[in-house]
């Protein structure tokens, strides 16, 4: 698990965010990027029980519509109307 993976984590580029509990800016790979023991499961499509058929590039499939359609694991769904969890 890692830190962009938390309820608590506020996306601000495409390198790092922030924890929204501390304050402290949080990098999305490499060192430092692990979740602390505060870790909450967040809102992202990989939680959702409408995704599935993930590659290994973590591009799969959305059930939740009336249309399919691929979307990323890690995409933020905490808007998404037909988001339920696992």
């Amino acid at each position: 698990m890692k830190h962009n993976e938390c309820a608590n984590f506020l996306s601000l580029d495409c390198e790092k965010g922030m924890c929204a509990l501390d304050k402290t800016m949080v990098p999305l790979d490499g060192e430092g990027c692990e979740a602390c023991p505060r870790f909450k499961e967040g809102f992202l499509c990989s939680n959702c029980k409408h995704f599935s058929d993930a590659d290994k590039y973590g591009i799969g499939t959305c059930h939740g519509f009336e249309k399919e359609n691929w979307t990323y694991a890690l995409n933020g769904s905490f808007c998404c109307e037909h988001y339920e969890k696992r």
